[in-house]
């Protein structure tokens, strides 16, 4: 073998190393991501079930029709309902 063979050879070998490291460093930062965005999803779940069990107990109380729009207590209530058709925009449908 001349000098240039094992010059390219080791220069072949150091760049492999090389890339061996930045695809390993990839790899970590797509799982921290993966991490990360498992971690959302889950808040948005609950945040889905929170906003639906509330949508559901106010359709519960609605049920009754112990509220009417035409005293202050019914009045609020009407304002809880406006708010909750809000909030059902963010579920997970």
């Amino acid at each position: 073998m001349n000098t240039l063979n094992i010059i390219l050879i080791a220069t072949l070998i150091i760049v492999l190393i090389f890339i061996f490291f930045i695809i390993k460093n990839l790899l970590n930062q797509i799982e921290k991501s993966e991490d990360i965005i498992t971690e959302y999803e889950n808040f948005i779940i609950k945040q889905s079930e929170a906003i639906e069990a509330c949508n559901n107990r106010l359709k519960e109380v609605d049920d009754r029709g112990i509220f009417k729009a035409d005293d202050e207590i019914g009045w609020m209530f009407q304002e809880f309902k406006k708010i909750q058709e809000a909030l059902n925009e963010f579920t997970l449908r």
